[in-house]
């Protein structure tokens, strides 16, 4: 068994972390009431530098069916997320700590906007639904996520077909050239 040090003299089993993907960690919130702290923070960046290549997530909400999901975010720095849009919800980031490249594009592919969001910059976010964009960290990056609910699977993200899927890392590489991601 394998523990994580959470708090002074406390430590978390990483069997009550899950990672339904395989690849990400994610913690669901089973309060009433859910105090973060840098603490807590500190533990979900050490889950995340178990596995450089994948985030973690802790689930504020308690439910997939409820209306507001929102969620805690650990991404490594240079992590890829594809490019997507959720059709039908929307959603706001606000970030904690580190820097986090958002860009937005048309449906073509072609970059309409891109820019940093930091703690000492743009540090509030909202997307409408319906708007293709992708958060690249350009450092270690912990990000308060909330998204309209409840989850309904696949259609929560639609990606475009000009939009690699991680495992094609020649095209990943293309693509964060193409957003002039160098870290």
């Amino acid at each position: 068994m394998i523990y994580i040090k959470f708090k002074k003299d406390e430590y978390i089993s990483m069997k009550d972390s899950y990672r339904p993907s395989g690849k990400s960690y994610v913690h669901v919130n089973d309060d009433k009431v859910l105090k973060i702290d840098s603490e807590y923070i500190a533990f979900l960046q050490t889950l995340s530098q178990k596995d450089c290549e994948e985030k973690c997530m802790m689930c504020l909400h308690n439910d997939i069916r409820e209306h507001v999901h929102e969620m805690i975010n650990v991404y490594p720095k240079g992590m890829y997320i594809r490019p997507h849009e959720h059709p039908f919800k929307t959603e706001t980031k606000i970030i904690i700590e580190g820097e986090l490249l958002v860009v937005l594009f048309d449906y073509s592919g072609k970059i309409i906007d891109r820019f940093i969001m930091g703690k000492n910059g743009i540090f509030t976010l909202r997307i409408d639904k319906g708007v293709i964009h992708t958060n690249i960290p350009l450092t270690n990056v912990v990000f308060h996520e909330i998204i309209s609910g409840p989850f309904i699977g696949k259609e929560d993200s639609v990606f475009p077909k000009w939009a690699p899927e991680a495992e094609n890392q020649s095209d990943v590489q293309a693509i964060m050239n193409k957003m002039k991601v160098w870290m």
